[in-house]
């Protein structure tokens, strides 16, 4: 008999869709009717099982403020686009301002997504939603240049989370498009640790240089401030940072980012492959127990400034065209 479980629950007029690895003690809980939102998350680190994820006490019952619970879903476009206005293909775009004076973070986070499966197999307790533009977002449709097929598989299994991520160009019209998320950890993981003893590893070489939070085009070599590449207290950090150059290890070229409890001589690791060029480092003002590290495949406002002539990371589907992607959270004893 497997050790995977999977079950719903009602939270209020809400459905949860629950992950969970009985052998392992893992558990994960999905929030498909608000953004496909995986806002709790539970793996065994450092001799039991602990949360990973920070969310707002409440959020399964009434969710709000998706972009700053569990692991918000950015798409077509992670961060913002300047102004909310863009020109792709010879024709001008004007998005709503949801972050004054920017447009940020896509049309999905915040919408109801279709969950397609959700299956205990021998391989792990696996969910999958899909998002389609047209369908779970119309009124975003005529603000984008194509419409867009977004799916996403999270597959819990033994002290990995693995999310499976696929985008489809459905028509005839080249589908521009960024991909990110924005997952808040909870930080110290032991709560008889301190965070003067928490690392925050980034292996990055690079940032873009940001005015008013959006790239100016130029990247330079990390400041010592900001070089995290041998990590750093995560006490007193002060963050909303693009970062890029990051540096891969091992095979097949995963780049790797760590936040180590050294009390539990243990660590979470983030990891995605290249695709995901850039990586955002942000902390919640207020609040220094809290950090978003947030993988995307393009820097913040790539669609204007690929139209610069600037490699901003956009990446454009032709009709029937499809890329995968791939992004794990895991835990290791050390």
């Amino acid at each position: 008999m497997s050790d995977f479980r999977v079950r719903t629950s009602q939270a209020g007029s809400v459905t949860l869709h629950h992950l969970q690895d009985a052998q392992s003690g893992a558990e994960a809980t999905v929030s498909a009717g608000y953004g496909f939102n995986l806002f709790d998350l539970k793996l065994p680190i450092g001799g039991r099982v602990r949360p990973i994820l920070y969310a707002a006490e409440g959020f399964a019952t009434s969710p709000r403020d998706p972009a700053r619970n569990g692991i918000p879903i950015l798409f077509p476009f992670p961060n913002r686009i300047a102004g909310g206005r863009y020109t792709f293909g010879g024709k001008t775009y004007q998005l709503p301002i949801n972050l004054k004076p920017n447009a940020i973070h896509g049309f999905v986070m915040d919408t109801p997504w279709e969950v397609t499966v959700f299956e205990a197999t021998p391989q792990g307790a696996r969910i999958t939603g899909r998002h389609i533009l047209s369908q779970q977002a119309p009124a975003s449709l005529p603000l984008w240049p194509s419409d867009a097929v977004l799916e996403v598989t999270y597959t819990l299994a033994g002290r990995m989370l693995r999310m499976d991520i696929a985008v489809t160009n459905p028509t005839a019209h080249d589908l521009p498009y960024g991909f990110g998320i924005h997952p808040y950890f909870h930080l110290p993981l032991d709560p008889d640790s301190d965070n003067a003893r928490t690392k925050v590893i980034i292996p990055a070489s690079k940032r873009w240089v940001l005015n008013e939070f959006l790239p100016t085009g130029e990247v330079e070599p990390v400041p010592s401030e900001l070089d995290f590449r041998q990590g750093k207290p995560m006490k007193g950090l002060t963050l909303d940072d693009v970062f890029t150059g990051l540096e891969p290890e091992g095979q097949p070229q995963r780049r790797v980012c760590r936040l180590v409890d050294e009390t539990l001589n243990a660590e979470v690791q983030l990891s995605f492959g290249p695709e995901f060029r850039e990586l955002v480092a942000y902390t919640p003002p207020g609040d220094g127990r809290i950090i978003s590290l947030e993988p995307y495949t393009q820097t913040t406002d790539a669609i204007n400034l690929q139209g610069r002539g600037i490699d901003a990371g956009l990446r454009v589907l032709k009709h029937g065209e499809r890329d995968e992607l791939v992004i794990e959270f895991s835990t290791v004893d050390l």
